[in-house]
């Protein structure tokens, strides 16, 4: 479902290209691992996730993965924390949080915790904030009930969000 919500914003402006749709943040077999399964939720990936200069820095795994590409776009996605693939500064809020529960992105902490998005899995210029209301409406179409499924697979057992009140 990432996939066919990344194929269908690519209509829209505001879809950050080159790109790949972004399910999850993190470490996924540490996840299940993990103790205490913590999930963090914001409303969409941001743009400096594929940054102009070098688009596939975050994610060096996933560069010309397609929807076929199963194996290769999850490695992807859950290398996303490790130190050399310079992560996004905006997830260091959360690690005070995340710490204080035995917890860390980073793999510093007993249990891994990941990032999903509850709007969309696709990054856009601007972010959902800046967006028009007809390009939400499209993101989120697809994009929220992603987002109830990947929950329902995940199972966390603890779930952080940082959005505005009406999400």
């Amino acid at each position: 479902m990432a996939w066919r919500a990344f194929e269908r914003a690519g209509r829209l402006q505001c879809r950050v290209s080159p790109a790949v749709p972004i399910l999850f943040f993190g470490d996924l077999d540490r996840y299940w691992s993990s103790p205490l399964r913590i999930l963090t939720v914001g409303l969409n990936p941001s743009l400096q996730e594929f940054p102009e200069s070098s688009p596939h820095k975050r994610f060096p795994l996933a560069r010309d993965v397609t929807a076929r590409d199963t194996g290769r776009y999850l490695d992807g996605l859950s290398a996303y924390f490790r130190e050399d693939q310079d992560p996004y500064s905006w997830f260091k809020t959360f690690e005070p949080l995340l710490n204080g529960a035995g917890s860390s992105y980073y793999g510093k902490q007993p249990s891994c915790a990941l990032h999903t998005d509850i709007c969309s899995p696709v990054a856009t210029d601007p972010t959902w904030g800046g967006l028009d209301p007809d390009a939400q409406r499209v993101l989120g179409a697809d994009g929220g009930p992603l987002w109830h499924e990947l929950v329902t697979a995940l199972k966390p057992q603890v779930v952080v969000l940082s959005v505005a009140e009406e999400h």
